[in-house]
């Protein structure tokens, strides 16, 4: 056999071969690559966790540390005993959503009206007013100062509003607190055993004269007085108080 006939044979012989070989081997030698899912953890669902009865601030922590965000806080009344925590949030827990996916919270500002007892707050120290107002989970819009020529100064004499019982949640409360006194008092208006008895506290000499009025809401009521009010003055000094009194004879006839 020629030498070119047998080379062709061996060549070809050699590819066949070859080829057998490749076959058998391949999957051996090659694996089928694994393509990554397009749903990776990073975007995997969470559940969303149970913040109901938890404080606002531990509502957040607890939504954020699941990989969620606090889309909204939204307030409504409720019961006392629950006010400052969530009440209801939105989706409810167990829900499973997209990491980065938002929650809505709901909590408890307590009941719509609250007890109110403002003859609690007069007489005692504008502080302790204010800490009583937020026992009462009601909420102080400030103090008015008067001044006040009995009643010492930081005492509150006055409350603004004045309903007894309960107040809307919403109603602020304002207090009216004394400045207490310096000077001569401001007896006009008061009553003549008042104005002497205060008179008498602050070392001065009351004297008393007649007005005649016919108002008989004025009887026994001071009316003027010769020292204008916040005068200084020296202990013992001496003021004119002008009383009312109804003339026996007045509207009698000519």
């Amino acid at each position: 056999m020629k030498k070119s006939v047998r080379f062709l044979i061996l060549s070809g012989g050699a590819l066949v071969l070859g080829f057998i070989v490749g076959v058998l081997l391949a999957p051996v030698l090659f694996e089928t690559p694994e393509f990554a899912s397009s749903t990776s953890e990073a975007s995997a669902p969470v559940s969303i966790p149970d913040v109901v009865g938890m404080s606002r601030q531990d509502a957040r922590r607890e939504i954020e540390s699941a990989n969620l965000i606090l889309a909204a806080q939204w307030s409504e009344y409720g019961e006392i005993e629950t006010m400052g925590t969530v009440s209801r949030q939105d989706p409810p827990a167990g829900t499973l959503t997209p990491r980065g996916g938002s929650v809505t919270i709901f909590w408890d500002m307590g009941p719509r009206y609250r007890e109110f007892h403002p003859s609690q707050l007069v007489g005692i120290t504008v502080s302790d007013a204010e800490e009583l107002v937020a026992d009462w989970h009601l909420y102080s819009i400030g103090r008015s100062f008067v001044p006040h020529p009995r009643i010492p100064e930081g005492i509150v004499i006055g409350v603004s509003p004045w309903e007894p019982g309960s107040l809307r949640v919403m109603t602020s409360v304002r207090l009216l607190v004394s400045t207490g006194w310096s000077g001569i008092p401001f007896f006009v208006g008061m009553a003549q055993a008042d104005a002497v008895e205060i008179a008498e506290d602050v070392r001065l000499f009351a004297q008393v004269e007649d007005y005649i009025t016919s108002d008989d809401s004025l009887v026994g009521r001071v009316l003027h007085q010769n020292i204008d009010a916040g005068e200084s003055f020296v202990s013992g000094d001496t003021i004119i108080l002008q009383v009312g009194i109804v003339d026996s004879d007045w509207g009698t006839g000519w």
